[in-house]
């Protein structure tokens, strides 16, 4: 059986995830790769045990895991930090992404989705690894609105996090289909079940 991967991303705010769970209530068969990322970070194990290896007992939290928060910080301030973390993190992923496709495969799934923040980032577009790669575009004052509304973080915060990521040209000039959060909610999702039939 032919399976197909489309990679979804989109820059911190933009409305990614609002998109890929309106998929799934659509029937797609979504993976969720910033979820199993955190799983790492976010489960006692090998993973934790590294990262505070790497980055010192002071960003261990109360409950044995990675202070989340304070390695953010450390991380978006510090390119060679942060790729040490993805070094840690994205292996990992990689083997629990390869068995939920697994799963799904072995369900009938013959269109596979991967809800990937870092897929630009991580020049994952050039692997050939994915039919289409789908970019949801927000302007950037409702992005930072966003970011401070659903997460509670300052416009610091999220500017740290946007100069970290690849720029909106750069996404527009690498991405096969462009999804735009410029409306309300019942607009995004008219224009998320729109792009997701012309997909199948």
């Amino acid at each position: 059986m032919h399976i197909s991967r489309i990679g979804l991303t989109g820059g911190i705010g933009s409305g990614k995830s609002t998109v890929a769970q309106l998929w799934r209530d659509r029937g797609a068969r979504v993976i969720d790769l910033d979820a199993h990322s955190r799983a790492v970070l976010d489960l006692p194990g090998p993973g934790v045990e590294e990262a505070i290896a790497r980055f010192g007992e002071q960003y261990r939290a109360e409950d044995g895991t990675v202070a989340r928060t304070e390695l953010a910080r450390l991380v978006f301030a510090d390119p060679a930090a942060r790729a040490d973390l993805e070094a840690i993190v994205l292996g990992r992923v990689e083997e629990a992404v390869r068995r939920e496709e697994e799963q799904m495969v072995c369900e009938g799934a013959d269109l596979l989705v991967h809800d990937s923040p870092l897929l630009l980032e991580k020049a994952q577009d050039r692997t050939g690894r994915y039919a289409e790669v789908v970019v949801v575009l927000a302007r950037r004052e409702d992005r930072i609105e966003r970011i401070a509304r659903n997460r509670g973080r300052d416009r610091a915060y999220a500017e740290s996090v946007m100069s970290a990521q690849v720029t909106d040209l750069e996404r527009i000039r690498r991405a096969s289909r462009i999804l735009l959060n410029t409306g309300d909610q019942e607009l995004l999702a008219r224009r998320a079940g729109r792009l997701l039939e012309s997909l199948r």
